[in-house]
């Protein structure tokens, strides 16, 4: 298991099960939104699972909407103030044969269900695979509290499946 991953084992903020799963979901170029509040530990989780994505795979960290362009494997999108964030991420969706890791915060708000079917509508892709990995604070620790696994069928419907260890 990565290193930077398991760090977040012995911290006690995600199972190995769900470790080993997320590390899985990046090897198999599956994008990656870490959604939560701040105080949930979204930051160094998706900061972390950044890192690993660009320590296997040809990446791009996105500044603006010109970095989308560039021909990449991973995005690597922190949430980015002045910026229509929306847009971004629909856009980046749309991105043949390129998996993203990002954020899903109060600050930077979007519906990931819309967002999927206005790109099913606009380019009828249903290859990609999104890793919704949701936080939360329990007792006042943070804690990744779910997993769930979204793609799209031939029919452009929404599909979730929710981790079980």
């Amino acid at each position: 298991m990565n290193p930077m991953i398991k760090r977040f084992v012995s911290q006690g903020f995600m199972t190995e099960a769900q470790a080993q799963y997320i590390e899985e979901s990046i090897s198999r170029k599956e994008t990656i939104i870490v959604s939560g509040h701040r105080s949930a530990g979204i930051r160094p989780l998706m900061a972390t699972l950044m890192a690993v994505a660009k320590s296997k795979f040809d990446s791009v960290q996105v500044k603006s909407f010109e970095d989308l362009e560039k021909d990449t494997e991973y995005l690597l999108i922190p949430g980015i103030d002045n910026i229509d964030f929306e847009q971004l991420i629909k856009e980046a969706m749309a991105k043949p044969d390129t998996a993203f890791v990002s954020v899903k915060e109060p600050e930077h708000p979007y519906s990931i269900m819309k967002l999927l079917r206005d790109v099913y509508r606009e380019n009828k892709d249903t290859s990609k695979v999104y890793q919704v990995l949701e936080c939360d604070k329990i007792d006042d620790v943070p804690k990744l509290t779910k997993l769930t696994r979204m793609s799209l069928n031939e029919k452009g419907r929404v599909e979730r499946v929710d981790f079980k260890e």
